[in-house]
């Protein structure tokens, strides 16, 4: 199988000027200088913030999103403005996210990348909102954080339509009935019930969902349950699949449901927030189980036509971080472009109201490294494309490959889900 990597649209700049871009703040957080995509009034400092899980169960994203960011800040430096920005760790805490975003008010920004999580997004929307701050998440798709006029806006599209893409590609796959199973928070549990219904609608059924809480260590008791509801599922006929809903605790998981017959003979389906992730390619045991259970993950497809454009760009990320950049880190990338072609649309005196329409209209006539950027009336990405990837074994270990591709209608209903060669 041809391994198709995510990829970035931008310039063709010398590593050394991306390593040299990045300092440290007086926080010690990574902070950037650089310029925007076009000269900014009478040569205005802009500060964009950035909330990032740079360490925490999303830790992977926060690390190529960090990438992407200073990729794209060194880019809009060499059209000579001058952006800075200002980057917070929220260690995929939602406390710490707020305690970041606190932070990064009392420096006066207006505008911050970020959260990524959706809990995170939830525990800081309140004070975005009362502070006039807009937020753009590249990662949250929690279907009840998608509220028309508020500050929160997301370049990822929502869970609804990443449920309808598992569901179809699920039951293009043969898989008749779903035991579904969650990390017991907000975004896991809203793909969760995206899924159901979508896979209801084909004609499949979903068994009861299994939860097991943030932060669990030990995952004897989540597969012993897991192994039984497989085993119900079986026995009234028909073939039986997995829906697993996780951050990085699936290497846990993994590692204890490795061994358990029942569990490695059924195809598994994953979530947006363990596609591409470093951390399960390197978990020898828990890649191997992947390998044996499928387990394809949905991201924001990328389209292929627009490769000549971005291959130097993903050479160059591939270079630094010694594998693929998901798509979140391009979206994150897309957001610093966008919002900063927002601040510089916005007038004195305007606020968030004038800024947040001034990044939707930013938006709507942006095509990025992730395709259009347009947003729908919740301020969410309209584009529900998918690229599935699975762990794959080849002849230096393990690695992420695209298996499956979903192609949403063109008026947003069920797609198409198509196989691709896989491993």
């Amino acid at each position: 199988m041809k391994r198709i990597p995510f990829v970035l649209l931008g310039l063709s700049l010398p590593l050394a000027v991306l390593l040299s871009a990045c300092s440290n703040s007086d926080d010690g957080s990574p902070s950037v200088t650089a310029g925007s995509p076009s000269t900014t009034s009478e040569g205005a400092s802009i500060t964009v913030g950035a909330l990032l899980p740079l360490t925490g169960d999303l830790a992977s994203y926060g690390e190529t999103s960090q990438v992407a960011l200073d990729d794209a800040v060194a880019a809009l430096q060499a059209d000579g403005n001058r952006v800075s920005l200002l980057v917070k760790d929220t260690a995929t805490d939602p406390a710490k996210a707020l305690e970041g975003l606190t932070s990064l008010n009392e420096q006066g920004v207006k505008f911050v990348i970020g959260p990524y999580a959706s809990s995170e997004v939830r525990a800081v929307k309140d004070f975005a909102d009362k502070n006039g701050i807009i937020l753009i998440s590249p990662l949250s798709t929690a279907t009840s954080l998608a509220v028309p006029d508020d500050n929160v806006l997301r370049f990822t599209p929502d869970d609804e339509q990443e449920g309808i893409a598992v569901a179809n590609l699920a039951y293009s796959d043969g898989i008749r009935t779903i035991v579904p199973i969650t990390r017991d928070d907000e975004g896991n549990k809203s793909l969760q019930s995206s899924m159901k219904p979508a896979f209801e609608a084909l004609g499949g059924s979903v068994a009861p969902l299994i939860t097991y809480p943030a932060g669990t260590e030990d995952f004897t008791d989540t597969v012993r349950d897991l192994d039984e509801g497989v085993s119900a599922a079986s026995a009234q006929g028909g073939p039986v699949g997995v829906y697993l809903t996780a951050f990085g605790e699936v290497t846990k998981l993994f590692g204890a449901a490795a061994g358990k017959s029942e569990l490695q003979s059924v195809k598994w389906y994953g979530s947006d927030s363990v596609a591409l992730s470093k951390g399960l390619i390197v978990d020898q045991t828990a890649a191997a189980f992947a390998v044996k259970a499928d387990y394809p993950n949905p991201i924001l497809g990328l389209r292929e036509a627009d490769s000549a454009l971005w291959k130097p760009v993903v050479d160059r990320l591939t270079q630094r971080l010694g594998r693929t950049p998901d798509a979140f880190a391009l979206a994150a990338y897309d957001a610093l472009v966008v919002g900063v072609k927002g601040l510089q649309d916005t007038t004195e005196g305007e606020g968030a109201p004038g800024l947040r329409k001034a990044i939707v209209d930013a938006a709507r006539d942006y095509t990025g490294l992730t395709g259009p950027t347009e947003l729908n009336d919740a301020g969410d990405r309209s584009l529900g494309n998918y690229d599935f990837w699975a762990v794959c074994e080849g002849e230096t270990g393990y690695d992420w490959v695209r298996v499956a591709t979903y192609t949403a209608g063109a008026d947003g209903s069920a797609g198409e889900a198509k196989r691709e060669t896989g491993c």
